[in-house]
C-alpha cells in the first residue's frame, strides 16, 4: 500500500515503524526535516521512507497538529486521496479496543492521568496516553500486547479527522477559546470537541461538565448515556462540603495534592468515569490521595533563597491561568506573555492588575501586554529577554516567603519549541540566578 505521512513527529514515528514490518511503500511530507529526530532522520537514510512525490496514495496519515490549510491537504483532497489521523489509524489496528477518551480546552492530561492511576489502583490493566505530554502516543499501542482499556487525551485537531474512532466513555472536561490560530473559529474548535461522541450508541457514556454554558448546545445530539459533573450537578458526580456524591455519598475530599478548583473539577470527572466502571470506592479514593502532579502543571519546585517558585508552563491560555493563578497561596510575581492563539488575555492581564505583586513579561505579544497594563495605570511590571532575564527581574521584585509563579497564560512557540522546554528552561533558571 502506496502511502503517505504528513509530518514525522512521535506520533506518526510510531505509524512509520509499524507500517515498514507491515511492508508498506511509505512517503513522507515534511516542511522542515532538520526538526524531526534522529530516529526518523535513521529511517529516510536508509531508504525505509522516501520522499513526498505528487503522485497517488492510497492513504494519508497526518501528525496531529498538520494544519488543515496546508497546499497538500488541498492537493490530496482534489485526489479523494483519505486523510486521517494517528489516533483513527490506530484505531483501526486494534481489535474493539475499550477507549476511555478524554477531550477539553484545560485539565485533559490531568483527568486522563488521574483515571489512569484509579485503574492502576483497582488493578485494572491500561493504556495512557494520546495527546497527553509527558506520555504516549496512541500509536505505540500498536506494538504492545492489548489493554483492558486505553485511556487517551485527545486533541480537537485530532477530533477533526475521526471516522470510526468510538469511544465507550468519552470526557469533555471543559471548553474555552482556544487554538484559534488554527481553527477558522469558535464554532468550528467547539464542534470538534463534540466529534468525541461521533461514533457513541446508547450503550457508552457521555461524561460531562454541568458548569460549563458551551456544553448545553450539543447535549441534544449526544446518544450515549449522559454522566454530568460539577460542583451542583445533583444529576451526577458533586460535591457537597467535604465529601463527593453520586445519588450517594461516596467518600471525602481534601486528602489530594492537587490544588485548585479546577483540579477539584479534574477529580469529579476522573470519579466519574470510574463509578462507570464499578470500580470501589476506596479505590477511587487511593487513585486520587496517590496522584502527583504532572510536570509543568502548578509543579511545585521548590523554595530557592527563600523565594517559592512554581512552574505552569502548561498553561498556554486565559482560562487556565487564572484558574491556576487563584489555586496558588501567597504573594505572588507572575511570569506571563507568549504567542496569542486567539485570544488577548484581557480578562488574564486584567487579574494580574489587581492581585499580582508584580508581573514580568516574557514573549511575543510583550507589545499589548504592557500598553494594556497602562491603560490599568498597573506600574509593577518589567519586561524580559529570556527566562534567565525573567528570573532575575521576578527576583528583583520578590521578597522572602513571596512566589514567583510561570503562568503564561500564552502558547510557548515565540521563544521555545513547546510548553515543556519553556518549563524546564524556567526550573534551571531558577536554580542558576
Amino acid at each position: 500500500m502506496r502511502i503517505l505521512l504528513l509530518g514525522l513527529g512521535r506520533a506518526n514515528l510510531s505509524i512509520a515503524k509499524y507500517l515498514i514490518e507491515r511492508g508498506d511503500d511509505l512517503f513522507l511530507y515534511e516542511d522542515n526535516l532538520e526538526m524531526i529526530s534522529e530516529p526518523a532522520r535513521e529511517l529516510i537514510k536508509i531508504g525505509k521512507i522516501q520522499m513526498y512525490q505528487e503522485e497517488n496514495y492510497e492513504l494519508t496519515i497526518t501528525s496531529p497538529g498538520f494544519p488543515l490549510d496546508k497546499k497538500v491537504i488541498k492537493e490530496l483532497r482534489s485526489k479523494n486521496i483519505p486523510i486521517i489521523d494517528e489516533i483513527e489509524f490506530t484505531y483501526g489496528q486494534l481489535k474493539n479496543p475499550q477507549i476511555i477518551a478524554i477531550t477539553g480546552t484545560n485539565g485533559k492530561s490531568t483527568t486522563a492521568s488521574l483515571i489512569s492511576n484509579i485503574l492502576d489502583i483497582a488493578g485494572i490493566d491500561n493504556f495512557l496516553g494520546g495527546n497527553i505530554s509527558p506520555g504516549k502516543p496512541f500509536s505505540q499501542a500498536l506494538f504492545q500486547p492489548g489493554f483492558e482499556y486505553y485511556v487517551l487525551e485527545i486533541s480537537s485537531f485530532q477530533l477533526m479527522r475521526i471516522r470510526e474512532f468510538h469511544p465507550y466513555i468519552a470526557v469533555i472536561t471543559n471548553i474555552a477559546i482556544d487554538h484559534l490560530n488554527w481553527h477558522k473559529d469558535f464554532n468550528e474548535y467547539k464542534s470538534a470537541k463534540f466529534r468525541i461522541f461521533t461514533n457513541q450508541e446508547k450503550h457508552d457514556f457521555a461524561v460531562l461538565n454541568h458548569e460549563d454554558e458551551n456544553v448545553g448546545n450539543f447535549v441534544k445530539d449526544i446518544r450515549a448515556q449522559i454522566i454530568f459533573f460539577g460542583f451542583d450537578a445533583r444529576n451526577g458526580v458533586w460535591l457537597n462540603g467535604n465529601f463527593f456524591y453520586l445519588q450517594e455519598k461516596l467518600f471525602r475530599s481534601g486528602k489530594s495534592g492537587l490544588a485548585g478548583r479546577h483540579n477539584m473539577m479534574n477529580m469529579l470527572a476522573a470519579i466519574a468515569v470510574a463509578k462507570i466502571l464499578n470500580i470501589d470506592n476506596k479505590q477511587i479514593e487511593k487513585g486520587i490521595t496517590t496522584f502527583k502532579t504532572l510536570p509543568h502543571r502548578l509543579e511545585d519546585i521548590g523554595v530557592i533563597r527563600g523565594v517559592r517558585y512554581v512552574n505552569n508552563s502548561m498553561c498556554t491560555n486565559e482560562n487556565a491561568a487564572i484558574a491556576s493563578f487563584k489555586a496558588v497561596k501567597g504573594t505572588i510575581i507572575v511570569i506571563a506573555g507568549g504567542k496569542q492563539k486567539g485570544d488577548k488575555g484581557d480578562n488574564y492581564l486584567n487579574l494580574l492588575t489587581k492581585e499580582a505583586k508584580a508581573c514580568v513579561i516574557l514573549g511575543e505579544n510583550v507589545t499589548y501586554i504592557t500598553a494594556y497594563f497602562k491603560t490599568k495605570n498597573f506600574t509593577k511590571f518589567a519586561i524580559a529577554e529570556n527566562m534567565n532575564d525573567a528570573i532575575r527581574k521576578a527576583r528583583a521584585f520578590a521578597a522572602p516567603g513571596d512566589v514567583i509563579l510561570l503562568n503564561p497564560g500564552f502558547a510557548s512557540f515565540d521563544h521555545f519549541t513547546n510548553f515543556e522546554e519553556r518549563g524546564e528552561v524556567f526550573k534551571d533558571a531558577a536554580y542558576r540566578n
